[in-house]
């Protein structure tokens, strides 16, 4: 198994998506984080835990959500573990399962998940690829596709492994800074050389 590596806004899920030639089964564990939250039984967790505010029409409200957890205080942190605790065994149940059902006529399967060191999920990997994407790029990114703010950015990386570790940790590196075509077409070569019992050549 594959994982994919990089910072908040890095593009790393679109320079997988964007590879060809290759059989690629992605595992994609932020949908999956997102699935989860819709299950009754995970709401009625949340609500115990967090109360009413998070809800919006009796789903739950990512962004509101959001503000409780991320963040370097001392409540941010408390909140977040017991986010934690609610939804990631679900998580790492279905992300196991996909794994275990991928078919063997695969080249790969992908890891794509924004916390794959803190969920301990190198464990489980082959090899790890960082998506290298300079931060203005980053903060220009989210600002365009999510409306956050650079503020909103640092106060959520500030909850993540930091950029130098991902990068130190990964055994390729695919340079996102320039077109989405160029980095898939990067990530296709180094998830070749992987495929063919290649070496790291970062």
């Amino acid at each position: 198994m594959v994982g994919i590596l990089g910072g908040v806004g890095s593009g790393k899920s679109s320079v997988v998506r964007h590879v060809t030639d290759l059989q690629l089964q992605i595992v994609d564990a932020d949908r999956i984080g997102h699935e989860i939250l819709l299950r009754d039984d995970i709401k009625s967790k949340l609500r115990a835990a967090f109360g009413d505010t998070i809800f919006t029409d009796n789903e739950v409200n990512r962004s509101h959500l959001a503000k409780l957890v991320f963040g370097d205080s001392e409540e941010h942190t408390s909140n977040r573990t017991t986010l934690n605790d609610i939804v990631h065994p679900a998580i790492r149940r279905e992300i196991h399962h996909q794994i275990d059902s991928a078919s063997m006529d695969l080249d790969a399967v992908i890891l794509d998940a924004a916390l794959l060191l803190e969920g301990n999920w190198d464990a489980h990997c082959d090899w790890l690829i960082f998506v290298d994407t300079p931060r203005e790029t980053r903060i220009q990114r989210v600002i365009e596709h999510r409306g956050w703010t650079a503020d909103e950015l640092k106060r959520r990386e500030s909850s993540q492994t930091s950029i130098a570790v991902k990068r130190d940790r990964a055994d390729f590196v695919v340079d996102n800074s320039g077109s989405l075509s160029d980095s898939a077409q990067q990530m296709k070569r180094v998830l070749q050389t992987i495929v063919r019992g290649g070496s790291p050549q970062q």
